[in-house]
């Protein structure tokens, strides 16, 4: 095997320039189960990109940069990686960098010599207004494959790292695949795992936010890290998977309030994450259509966090609870946080499905059309945990419906917490519909009932994610 050492050792041309292709391999989302190893399939040739009006061929277009014209040839053994990242930077404003469909994947290989990223970018160039495009939209095409063992384990490395020297703005990747080789068995990172390569990185920089970067259609998968990670504002991650990544499938960490909200999240999944599968550190936050399954940690929000909108969730057997405060320090925490938590199911968690608690910050939230089923309830109270500081509005609205808490109540409200809400159905809670102690729980009407699954419709695995529509 070519290694990227050997490449820029022998290199008198562009770069360290190697071959170009990509892997193709079922994530069809039908089910969310855990799978350990993802079969593949040959590429059939497709032309998801058409010739121009003029009949001229898309890879012969003026504002195409074919990566194969940097070196990319694709074998699945040559490192593509130099060859990716020159033609990323020599694309100018308004052109797409064109990754073809061959039949083995493009290769991402390191030195080993330690915090490295494989795709480095943001410093050299501008990257607005650049579209890095896939072939096809589709799982496991275009490919961005880590080669195993090639990176040191004993430090931070990534396969696409983005500098925010500056801000970049219409920056696009679509249709991608990237595989970070994750080691067969590896643990939860911070554990007893490998917590050394992470799969995105938007790196906090000069540009202090404020940037317009989208990706489209793409799966983050076996990074031993985390899969996506963005330190500033402007990101939006439209129809992505992260899946089975050692530490969190989406860690938005933007600290800074140049876009609110600083994150976007619509039709994303993240499935079978030794963190969290979505961990909302700082700054703002807007999630539409969501999916997640099997994280170790849940999901939750931080007290550095000012607003966070999470609109039609389904959760499923996450590990912990499906949404969660964790307020844990003092330090830059708002007077007042915002939570919007809005049509929301959680199944079979492994704590409780909700828990909203305010410690050095009070929580206003809007609480409504929450739906929890089967939950154990270990190291809580109830279902549905409301407590500290922690507030709907003064309207009773909307509806709640816990069915199944074993160990617990259906909701608990305390430490002067207040929630008001329409219609609360319950049904065969453990220890009754709600316990309230020195909290205050309103409601308009009160039912012994289960209404059935899924009453506000929230999405399912094979409806959101990596290729699963169109784009606007």
């Amino acid at each position: 095997m070519v290694t990227r050492r050997q490449l820029i050792a022998a290199a008198t041309g562009v770069g360290s320039v190697g071959l170009l292709g990509y892997l193709l391999s079922r994530d069809d989302g039908a089910t969310d189960t855990p799978t350990p190893d993802e079969r593949r399939r040959p590429a059939t040739p497709t032309q998801t990109e058409t010739a121009t009006e003029e009949g001229e061929a898309f890879v012969d277009r003026a504002d195409v940069v074919d990566v194969r014209e940097f070196g990319a040839v694709g074998d699945g053994e040559t490192d593509d990686s130099g060859a990716i990242t020159e033609a990323i930077r020599a694309a100018e404003s308004g052109q797409t960098v064109f990754l073809p469909a061959t039949s083995d994947s493009y290769l991402l290989s390191f030195d080993g010599t330690g915090g490295e990223a494989a795709i480095h970018l943001g410093r050299e160039s501008d990257l607005s207004g650049i579209t890095v495009l896939g072939e096809r939209a589709e799982a496991g095409a275009q490919t961005l494959q880590v080669e195993p063992g090639s990176y040191d384990a004993d430090t931070s490395n990534w396969a696409l790292k983005l500098e925010a020297t500056r801000v970049f703005r219409g920056l696009r990747f679509r249709n991608l695949t990237i595989d970070g080789a994750r080691p067969p068995g590896d643990g939860a990172a911070s554990l007893d795992g490998e917590e050394s390569l992470t799969g995105v990185l938007l790196r906090r920089g000069d540009a202090g936010g404020g940037h317009d970067i989208a990706f489209e259609n793409c799966l983050v998968r076996n990074c031993s890290a985390s899969a996506l990670r963005f330190e500033e504002s402007g990101v939006t991650c439209r129809n992505v998977t992260a899946r089975r990544a050692g530490r969190h499938g989406f860690n938005p960490v933007a600290g800074d309030t140049a876009v609110d909200p600083g994150f976007v999240g619509e039709s994303i999944r993240s499935v079978h994450n030794d963190g969290t599968g979505i961990d909302h550190r700082r700054g703002t936050a807007r999630l539409e259509n969501v999916y997640t399954e099997n994280n170790r940690s849940g999901n939750k929000w931080k007290h550095h966090v000012r607003r966070l909108e999470v609109r039609n969730h389904h959760s499923v057997g996450d590990r912990n609870r499906g949404w969660r405060s964790n307020h844990t320090g003092t330090d830059d925490v708002p007077d007042t946080q915002h939570i919007v938590l809005r049509n929301v199911l959680v199944e079979q968690p492994k704590i409780s499905g909700i828990r909203v608690s305010g410690d050095n910050t009070e929580i206003a939230c809007d609480f409504e059309n929450i739906e929890v089923r089967q939950t154990e309830v270990q190291d809580s109270r109830a279902g549905i945990v409301f407590s500290r500081a922690a507030h709907t509005g003064t309207e009773t609205r909307g509806r709640i419906v816990v069915v199944g808490t074993d160990n617990g109540g259906g909701v608990y409200v305390g430490s002067d917490a207040v929630m008001n809400v329409g219609t609360f159905d319950h049904f065969r809670n453990e220890e009754g519909p709600f316990i309230a102690e020195s909290g205050e729980l309103n409601f308009d009407k009160i039912e012994n009932v289960d209404p059935g699954r899924n009453i506000f419709g929230t999405p399912g695995a094979a409806s959101v994610g990596a290729f699963t529509g169109p784009l606007n």
